[in-house]
């Protein structure tokens, strides 16, 4: 049997893990909508929404975690809108020739906030759903194949490309490179590393291309899955509950444009 594509999924049996991919997907597509459409005061409730998602499957301090990647996006949004927002008049710091406006300080902390919503809603997703599960769900509902495996493919990067490089790493440790020292030495450290990662890259498409050709990937008619995704009812009343939420959330909207 073939092993499920993990991703950056990790096991449970939370309620959440527990959802059709599909309906998840839906919930992360209405969070999103939330964060760019409602005003900023309702960024501190998805926030909380979100936490809390995450604290009831134990995924919370992942999640806090996770959030070490953009902080550095984050802060960079905060920081020149801060100082840089083109019209701004009320001054509410100054450090030499650059000065805090309000205006700034508050459009970086709603653009900051909006991002910091979708990146841990996403992050969530990605927790709590399996790729192989995500795929076969989209492809059972109509979804082309191509599109549906372009979509897993995504999802599956960047952890196959941390797994390559660690495993490349560690082979070049064993003969004998020293990837540790003076960020200079760790710069160098990289273009050992940089040939086998691209070329194993290459490779793992073309051997990935060869195995989907062998399996018939999206043949028509008769196609079977090997893994069968549960869809209980109440992830169809949940999957309509969102849609109307979505489309709630579209009319709200275009009535009332956001400030």
């Amino acid at each position: 049997m073939t092993t499920p594509a993990a991703g950056y999924f990790r096991p449970g049996r939370s309620w959440l893990h527990r959802r059709n991919p599909v309906t998840k997907l839906l919930a992360l597509l209405w969070v999103i909508l939330a964060a760019f459409l409602l005003p900023s005061q309702a960024l501190i409730g998805l926030i909380a929404l979100i936490a809390l998602a995450a604290a009831s499957t134990g995924l919370l301090s992942a999640v806090i975690r996770g959030l070490r990647v953009p902080a550095l996006l984050f802060a960079s949004i905060l920081i020149v809108n801060a100082f840089f927002y083109p019209g701004a008049h009320d001054v509410l710091a100054r450090l030499g020739p650059l000065a805090v406006t309000r205006e700034g300080l508050g459009f970086g902390l709603t653009s900051a906030g909006r991002l910091l919503v979708a990146f841990s809603a996403s992050v969530l997703f990605l927790f709590t759903t399996l790729a192989d599960d995500m795929l076969e769900a989209l492809i059972l509902r109509g979804v082309s194949h191509r599109i549906a495996f372009v979509v897993l493919s995504a999802v599956q990067m960047v952890p196959r490309l941390q797994a390559r490089a660690g495993a490349i790493l560690e082979a070049q440790q064993a003969r004998g490179l020293d990837a540790g020292g003076s960020p200079i030495r760790r710069a160098r450290a990289l273009v050992p590393l940089a040939g086998p990662l691209l070329l194993g890259s290459l490779i793992d498409v073309r051997e990935r291309t060869f195995a989907l050709e062998a399996r018939a990937f999206g043949a028509r008619p008769g196609r079977t899955a090997y893994r069968l995704v549960p869809d209980p009812a109440v992830d169809r009343w949940l999957r309509l509950a969102i849609l109307a939420a979505v489309v709630g959330l579209v009319v709200v909207a275009v009535a009332r444009p956001i400030r």
